[in-house]
């Protein structure tokens, strides 16, 4: 854990234990939001509380309603990213070093899976192998993006999200891709004239854009959400397919 996330708890702990309204689950959920969008776009180490209260459109005092400290800041927008259920709103949410590494490693293995591509390892190559992963690559990097931006905006930061997502579920699927392209070369459909290690991750990248940053483009393609898949796994097929 990056020291400089690390608040004063001296300082915390009266604004923790103050009396004050009743918590709502609404207004975590609405922090768990908000923490999620200023870690994703800042980082554990630039991300202020009063961002976070900003965009949760609540006062800096109130967070400390339901966080006991910055830290935990980082356990309900994991959550919120998630999609999991968040802690009850009872008591302010205190930071916990073992339940953020589990709270991670249920992440990775409950939203970020590969099916489709898992099994075009384990069995001999088809003309829709290909088409099939692509379309699976793009739709879970659409559906989880939220959680994808997460990790690997506070990765480079907390060292249990670099070690599990870095250096695990980002890094295997890397290596997986590319190695289902390498048999599908191998069986006549995807092209061996280009250099598959830059090809796979070239091809990876660009549906990386499109499935997650171009909604948050300021000046993003005149197209619909259908249009740019279609399109993305259209160019990602040409560029790869022997065809070409």
């Amino acid at each position: 854990m990056n020291e400089s996330f690390i608040q004063d708890k001296q300082k915390m702990r009266p604004t923790a234990t103050r009396a004050g309204p009743k918590r709502a689950p609404a207004k975590l959920a609405a922090i768990a939001r908000a923490s999620r969008q200023v870690l994703s776009a800042n980082g554990p180490r630039l991300t202020q509380v009063a961002d976070v209260a900003r965009g949760a459109g609540v006062a800096s005092g109130t967070v400390y309603l339901y966080v006991a400290e910055k830290e935990a800041l980082l356990e309900i927008a994991l959550l919120s990213a998630a999609r999991f259920d968040l802690p009850e709103a009872t008591t302010p949410v205190t930071f916990n070093a073992a339940r953020l590494r589990k709270t991670t490693a249920r992440a990775l293995q409950e939203r970020l899976t590969w099916p489709l591509l898992e099994a075009a390892l384990r069995h001999p190559p088809q003309p829709q192998t290909l088409r099939a992963v692509l379309e699976e690559t793009y739709d879970l990097l659409r559906r989880e993006r939220e959680l994808i931006a997460l990790l690997d905006r506070c990765s480079a930061e907390i060292k249990v999200m670099e070690q599990l997502f870095i250096k695990g579920a980002r890094r295997r699927f890397f290596m997986e891709f590319e190695t289902c392209l390498r048999r599908l070369a191998d069986a006549g459909y995807v092209r061996r004239d280009i250099d598959l290690a830059a090809a796979s991750r070239a091809a990876i990248e660009m549906l990386v854009w499109m499935a997650m940053r171009r909604p948050g483009d300021p000046d993003p393609p005149h197209c619909n959400k259908e249009a740019a898949r279609t399109a993305s796994i259209a160019f990602a097929l040409a560029g790869l397919s022997r065809a070409c």
